[in-house]
């Protein structure tokens, strides 16, 4: 692997990793600061709008050179995470805890989503930028290894470090991101061709070339954090078995189906001329039947789980590599803040549906995401065979 991919998954793989942590941790940590459920949650969707708007004004609509750019976003990220963390140590050692707790964190996780965003999709700019359009689908499966693996390691080494400190895993996580920091400013050259930024073309998520690799892209991560915020619920009802049960399950279920969605990407890595839907229609295939287990064979959880990683595996870099494909050389900066905010709009819009579904009925969720994978499969299928799945010219 190039020094400069490398870079790239460690700074994409360290920034999931931080994502990951936080999750883990954010629920006990504010019932220890007197926190409701609902304001919990509001923590975790606030970083993913502000995410959403990141992804766009970054890459959008700045003007600084591209290496500066991402070592801005990781600096404000860093500083917002470790403020957080800081903020929330000082506030379980008070007696009392003041009405404006809620409202500094608010604050700074939006500020910590809004930072973040830039990091995956100016990470997903370099990879354009560095491989032709027969070897895209091989950077983008980079791009999904690192993701998977992030959410692997963030709730292993969030569990060690929780022992010691709940936000300890947040100082860990500001910890690897200064030495990533350090990496990008030393082993990225900053004479990168920054000029596509300064392009007069104006791509919309809607035009006809990209849409339905933006619309897969947006129902893949609402399917993933509908999955994560709901199985957890799911098992517990349906097994009978304690929270800290299901807790354990969950958690072992997760660590395997984010290695499969790593290994995955190996494989696609090794096959980097495989078209983007062939990766979608396995992709999407595969998320169906495993949505498709949860709901008829709950006790089976674990082999489904791991089918959906296999999905994930290649839808991932499915949807990134047809969209930027989809368009001319010159507007595929413009399609990198659509793929990247997709992820952040299902990190806000995954939560509120899942549970909003879960309440009515537990299986609808899983039949919900089984249906739209069907969906997606067929759409998919659709343009391949009438000939407007072909891709533009280098």
């Amino acid at each position: 692997m190039k020094k400069s991919f490398l870079v790239i998954f460690i700074t994409v793989l360290t920034a999931m990793i931080s994502i990951a942590n936080f999750n883990l941790i954010i629920g006990p940590l504010t019932r220890n600061l007197g926190l409701s459920e609902i304001q919990s949650g509001s923590l975790v969707a606030i970083t993913g709008f502000c995410w959403f708007l990141g992804s766009f004004l970054w890459v959008k609509y700045t003007t600084i050179r591209r290496k500066t750019k991402l070592l801005l976003a990781i600096s404000g990220y860093t500083i917002a995470i470790t403020a957080f963390a800081f903020i929330a140590d000082r506030a379980q050692l008070a007696l009392t805890h003041s009405a404006a707790l809620y409202w500094m964190f608010l604050g700074l996780r939006a500020l910590a989503g809004f930072f973040f965003g830039a990091i995956p999709a100016i990470a997903q700019e370099y990879l354009i930028q560095w491989t032709s359009a027969a070897k895209r689908t091989g950077g983008m499966a980079l791009f999904g290894a690192a993701n998977g693996l992030g959410f692997v390691f963030g709730p292993v080494l969030g569990a060690i470090f929780a022992s010691y400190s709940l936000t300890a895993p947040m100082y860990i996580s500001a910890f690897l991101l200064i030495i990533v920091f350090i990496m990008f400013a030393f082993m990225i050259p900053g004479q990168s061709t920054d000029s596509n930024l300064r392009r007069k073309v104006k791509l919309s998520p809607l035009d006809h070339r990209i849409r339905l690799y933006i619309s897969i892209g947006l129902v893949l991560s609402t399917m993933m954090i509908i999955l994560q915020v709901t199985l957890g619920f799911y098992v517990q009802d349906k097994l009978s078995v304690s929270a800290q049960e299901a807790t354990r399950m969950i958690g072992l279920a997760s660590a395997i189906a984010g290695l499969i969605v790593a290994a995955v990407q190996l494989v696609i890595g090794r096959f980097p001329k495989w078209p983007p839907d062939k990766l979608l229609l396995l992709g999407l295939a595969f998320l169906g039947l495993g949505f498709l287990l949860f709901t008829i064979a709950p006790s089976d959880y674990m082999l489904a789980y791991a089918i959906v990683g296999v999905g994930i595996g290649f839808t991932l870099p499915g949807y990134i590599s047809a969209s930027s494909l989809a368009v001319s050389v010159r507007e595929q900066a413009d399609v990198t803040p659509f793929a990247s905010a997709a992820q952040g709009v299902g990190s806000f819009a995954g939560p509120v549906i899942g549970t909003t579904l879960y309440s009515f009925q537990p299986g609808i969720p899983y039949i919900l995401c089984t249906l739209f994978a069907v969906f997606f499969f067929c759409c998919v299928l659709l343009k391949k065979r009438s000939g407007h799945a072909g891709y533009a010219e280098e």
